[in-house]
């Protein structure tokens, strides 16, 4: 699913003393937060968009890790000792669910480590949510969660707390059924958000038969028959928002040289939607298919050039 739009600015004209950058985030229907930084807060805000995951084992170890926890808790605690994101909260979705989308996670980490700057928040939109409304209530260890304690006052907290809230809102009011979606969310609370029914019981079942199904038909890629199928989808949109790889001339280029039909049979219908989409759509196939299609190796080579070129 794509991700929510939104607008984001910076002028160096509107600071007082010891200010050197005041960032405007703009989310839905016109709300707007106003950031001033000083440099120290804005040497931190680069460093956050430019941040990696940080290799501590081999993945094995960490994948062992992932299968022994006995807990939602456990969970939790080895995505926080690891890095994985900076908050999460997983709720009642289903153990076993919970594990197969980290072990998702795990494995694009270690391929694109960069990503790691976009995974803020991996849980429940319930979760994130809770989180967000103690930000406006002024908590700072839910500031803290996000790792943003050293970047926003408490006030900046509270109003960013709003405006992400409503994002969130218009988000999941926008999708009726999901099984993980993705939100940019200016790079300080970008989240991979997953429908805690869609992992357990007839639920899953259900999910399953649908996905064999719309990949069965062509409505989504070869081999992305999966929860884990959607959720690199999900990554993709993220990664694509990281690249700026929409705008890549390489990926321009190709993209337009390819008709309807070309990405209908070459890939899936989904991919029709837009460039997103069909980058979404491409890159998920390219994870998941050991015998990927010509489209999606060709997407996938170049967002990995577009990656190895990220400053």
């Amino acid at each position: 699913m794509q991700n929510l739009k939104f607008e984001l600015s910076f002028n160096h004209d509107d600071c007082n003393e010891g200010e050197i950058l005041s960032l405007t985030l703009c989310g839905v229907d016109g709300d707007k937060v106003v950031l001033k930084l000083n440099e120290e807060q804005a040497a931190l805000l680069e460093a956050r968009f430019t941040r990696s995951f940080y290799v501590r084992c081999k993945k094995e170890k960490l994948l062992y890790d992932i299968d022994n926890a006995g807990s939602h808790s456990e969970l939790e605690a080895v995505a926080r000792k690891y890095y994985l994101c900076d908050a999460c909260e997983f709720g009642d979705i289903n153990l076993y669910g919970v594990k197969r989308i980290l072990k998702v996670v795990v494995e694009i980490l270690y391929k694109y480590p960069r990503l790691r700057s976009k995974l803020c928040f991996i849980g429940t939109p319930h979760g994130m949510e809770k989180l967000l409304v103690r930000l406006e209530n002024g908590d700072k260890d839910a500031l803290n969660s996000f790792n943003l304690q050293y970047i926003c006052t408490s006030e900046n907290a509270k109003n960013l707390g709003g405006l992400i809230r409503k994002m969130l809102t218009a988000l999941i009011n926008g999708h009726e059924e999901y099984v993980a979606t993705a939100m940019s969310a200016f790079g300080l609370f970008d989240a991979v958000l997953l429908d805690n029914n869609d992992y357990d019981g007839y639920a899953y079942l259900q999910l399953i038969s649908n996905l064999r199904r719309c990949e069965a038909v062509g409505f989504h890629p070869k081999e992305c028959h999966t929860p884990e199928s959607v959720v690199y989808h999900e990554l993709g949109h993220l990664l694509d928002n990281m690249c700026g790889f929409r705008k890549d001339p390489d990926f321009k280029d190709y993209y337009e040289s390819l008709d309807q039909s070309d990405i209908k049979s070459g890939l899936s219908e989904y991919a029709l939607e837009s460039p997103a989409e069909f980058i979404a759509e491409a890159f998920a196939e390219f994870m998941c298919n050991p015998a990927s299609r010509p489209i999606a190796l060709k997407v996938g080579e170049l967002l990995d050039e577009a990656y190895k070129k990220l400053k």
